[in-house]
């Protein structure tokens, strides 16, 4: 049975061991083992020991036993203070070195500089286990397209011993290569290499290799995530209209067409979705969806449609997953048209006059932008003319009033008049009626 006698820390005698103390005191001050356990973060099989003695710790022997039978293989008396005090502190013994993995009991003995000694059987676990990690982790691509849409991720699963820290390939190990939804099952050959291929779904994925707690006294081991972004299909949405002005009621058509690039040519993408909305800007978030039409064998659209007001016209297209998600592979697609102005009717609703009071005229009339949409402002003109036809002379000008009227206009020959709304940017120009007014 192995033994390991050399004290590689000197421990401090205090001068308190030079003093006579009671016998209940010392029974008092007797040294105790916290805990004991394998060093997690740096070697299993280095042995952590935290003891307290109020007269300092001078000596600790460990004992290695097996588990079942508790027969001691290995005992270990070399220890250096880890951190803390000679009094209260934390100890690591040098690496241990056994011919089995396994997860092993610990009795630990403490002495103080006094000389008071004391035994702790089963106090701890010596996780005597292979720490397994990976090395030299690739892709054979960062960057996934529509035709090409899996990586594979090579790598190799090293394990380093407990005690001798010696490294060595793990063969035969179930290694498992994961992205955000798929992954896929591998075994490490005997040069502990793998080689996963996986396909990519998402937008951006992160890909690992995961080495779970498939074999006894291993380690797991994870490699550091790779990141693989989707390189999409373009797609080019064209959109074209049959008119850029017209008068509400009338029918717009819109027509266009839907390419994507394909080896580095545009080719039409024939039986999709063409996603119609209708835009108030060029901002492709002011629009709002209203149909969708189907492309023909030449990715071509046709849309009609009779607006109410001006905008632009515009057709997206997005291609979906089986589950219903956007496809990263394809890269959403939009077009808009031009600006389109739908011009507003207006009308008068009413427009008279004649000759009242001591023969003088009075016009009167109403007006009413008749399409639901009007101007922030707007003009009505009265005019009369001699003949009706033509030389028409403004008589007053009325703004943003709806009801007009004219009173006490001394004209005493014959007469014409009418009101006229000049129009505006998207909105008819309207002449009322002409009123004939006699002669006194």
């Amino acid at each position: 049975m192995p033994k390991i006698r050399s004290l590689v820390a000197t421990l401090a005698v205090g001068a308190a061991a030079a003093l006579t103390a009671p016998v209940a005191a010392e029974a008092a001050d007797q040294p105790v083992v916290n805990w004991a356990h394998s060093d997690y973060g740096n070697d299993y099989g280095t042995l952590l020991v935290s003891a307290t003695a109020a007269d300092g710790v001078s000596a600790i022997t460990a004992h290695i036993l097996t588990s079942d039978t508790r027969q001691e293989v290995a005992t270990v008396d070399a220890f250096t203070l880890r951190s803390g005090t000679a009094a209260d502190g934390v100890w690591a013994s040098t690496p241990i070195v056994l011919d089995d993995l396994g997860a092993y009991s610990v009795d630990v003995e403490v002495t103080d500089t006094d000389g008071t000694h004391v035994r702790q059987d089963g106090i701890g676990e010596l996780y005597y286990a292979m720490f397994t990690y990976f090395d030299n982790v690739s892709l054979n691509r960062t960057s996934t397209t529509y035709d090409k849409r899996t990586v594979t991720m090579r790598g190799t699963l090293l394990g380093r011993r407990p005690g001798s820290g010696v490294v060595a390939p793990v063969a035969g190990a179930r290694v498992y290569v994961l992205g955000t939804l798929n992954f896929v099952e591998v075994i490490t050959k005997p040069d502990g290499t793998f080689a996963g291929t996986i396909e990519i779904v998402y937008e951006s994925e992160d890909v690992w290799a995961d080495y779970g707690l498939t074999q006894p006294m291993h380690t797991r081991a994870q490699s550091e995530p790779l990141r693989v972004t989707v390189s999409p299909r373009p797609v080019r949405v064209s959109v074209n209209l049959d008119k850029a002005k017209l008068t509400r009621g009338e029918s717009l058509t819109a027509t266009g067409q839907i390419t994507w690039k394909v080896a580095g040519v545009w080719t039409p993408l024939a039986g999709v979705e063409a996603f119609v909305s209708f835009c108030t800007s060029t901002d492709q978030y002011s629009c709002d969806y209203v149909e969708s039409v189907t492309t023909d064998a030449e990715g071509r659209f046709s849309y009609t449609t009779t607006p109410v007001s001006n905008g632009y016209i515009g057709v997206t297209h997005v291609q979906y997953t089986p589950d219903g998600v956007v496809d990263p592979y394809v890269q959403p697609g939009f077009g808009q048209s031009r600006l389109f102005t739908v011009r507003q009717p207006s009308a008068f609703t009413s427009f008279y006059g004649g000759r009242y009071d001591q023969g003088r005229i009075g016009v009167y009339g109403n007006f009413a932008f008749t399409g639901g949409r009007s101007p922030a402002h707007f003009d009505i003109k009265l005019q009369y003319s001699a003949n009706g036809v033509d030389g028409w002379r403004t008589h007053t000008t009325f703004t943003d009033q709806h009801s007009f009227e004219v009173t006490g206009v001394d004209m005493p020959g014959a007469v014409y008049w009418r009101a006229v709304y000049p129009g505006d940017t998207g909105f008819l120009k309207t002449v009322s009626e002409v009123v004939a007014i006699p002669a006194l």
